[in-house]
């Protein structure tokens, strides 16, 4: 299944960010950088006439644990802050539009280098693996493995002091 990342432009050179390590892991998988309507543009061509789910939860979300989607279908996902990724959602319209997907039962997050402010909140690339993995059957493995070398080389450049703090708030 095509997946494509609408990512805010400051989130593009974020270390920690995992929609561009997503991108390189999966064969077919597109960042497209961006905040209104122009700048998807491209976008929405490339989309074409092919059915599109946005992966972000809402009152209308189908939960991903029970859905199965049309062979042709496209999963789109917005990368940023919750803030950031509201206002991608509130400047384009055509988004809202969309049928939508959800977690019934979001995993536990694995993200032990970044604050959430939410408990539920997960990478790109931790959502774009269980999405996946519920609607297609497929292996997330390799996209895990990939998140825990960027996981393990952002602590290695951490002084001490930080890494003790960030294992410690997982506690």
């Amino acid at each position: 299944m095509p997946v494509e990342i609408l990512i805010h432009p400051s989130e593009l050179k974020a270390a920690k960010g995992t929609a561009r390590l997503t991108a390189q892991v999966l064969q077919h998988c597109r960042l497209w950088p961006g905040e209104d309507e122009a700048d998807f543009a491209p976008l929405r061509a490339a989309l074409g006439d092919r059915p599109a789910y946005l992966l972000y939860p809402g009152k209308n979300a189908q939960p991903v644990e029970q859905t199965r989607l049309p062979e042709q279908a496209q999963l789109l996902l917005l990368d940023g802050t919750w803030g950031k990724t509201h206002k991608i959602l509130k400047l384009n319209p055509w988004l809202d539009a969309l049928p939508r997907l959800s977690f019934a039962e979001a995993p536990a997050g694995r993200y032990e280098i970044r604050k959430a402010h939410r408990a539920d909140s997960l990478s790109t690339l931790e959502a774009t693996a269980y999405a996946l993995q519920k609607l297609e059957g497929c292996d997330p493995e390799p996209l895990y493995r990939a998140f825990e070398a960027l996981k393990q080389s952002q602590l290695a450049h951490m002084p001490e002091a930080v890494r003790l703090r960030y294992r410690s708030e997982k506690r």
